[in-house]
C-alpha cells in the first residue's frame, strides 16, 4: 500500500526516450511507462497514469527494480513477470527479486493479475522500441 500512497518514480513521461501506454478497460487503469536509455542501461523509469492500487503499486515497484538494469535483463523480468501471474500454483518458475514479492497476493485473484501485469507489458513494449 505504501507504492501505491506513496508511488516512487511517478512523473512526467514527456522526456524520456521511448513511451508505451498500456491500457485495461476493465478496471479503468490507463498507464504509461517512460525510460531513458544510457547505452544498454535503463538510466530512467517513469511512469504517468491513473489505476487501481494493484496497477499503481506495480508501476512504482517495478520502475524501482529495473532501474539500472540492462535492456536484456529487464526484459527477462517482464518475462519472468508474465511467465509468474499466468502460471499455475503447482507450476516451477523463476521466483522474482524480493522486492516484487508482496505481488504474490494478486496471484490468487485471476480477475486482478492484469492489474499487476500492466505496467509490465508496457515496459517490455518500450524494450522492444529501443
Amino acid at each position: 500500500m505504501d507504492h501505491y500512497r506513496h508511488p516512487r518514480n511517478r512523473g512526467d513521461v514527456a522526456g524520456a526516450d521511448v513511451v508505451r501506454r498500456g491500457s485495461n478497460p476493465t478496471c479503468g487503469d490507463d498507464i504509461e511507462i517512460g525510460v531513458n536509455f544510457e547505452n544498454d542501461t535503463l538510466k530512467q523509469v517513469i511512469f504517468h497514469g491513473r489505476g487501481c492500487s494493484i496497477c499503481l503499486a506495480s508501476a512504482s515497484m517495478m520502475t524501482e527494480v529495473v532501474t539500472g538494469m540492462q535492456v536484456d535483463e529487464a526484459g527477462q523480468l517482464c518475462h519472468d513477470m508474465q511467465a509468474w501471474f499466468s502460471s499455475d500454483e503447482g507450476d516451477v518458475l523463476p521466483e522474482p527479486p524480493a522486492s516484487l514479492s508482496a505481488l504474490s497476493a494478486v496471484r490468487e485473484y485471476p480477475a486482478r493479475r492484469r492489474c499487476v501485469l500492466l505496467a509490465w507489458e508496457a515496459l517490455n513494449a518500450a524494450l522492444s522500441g529501443k
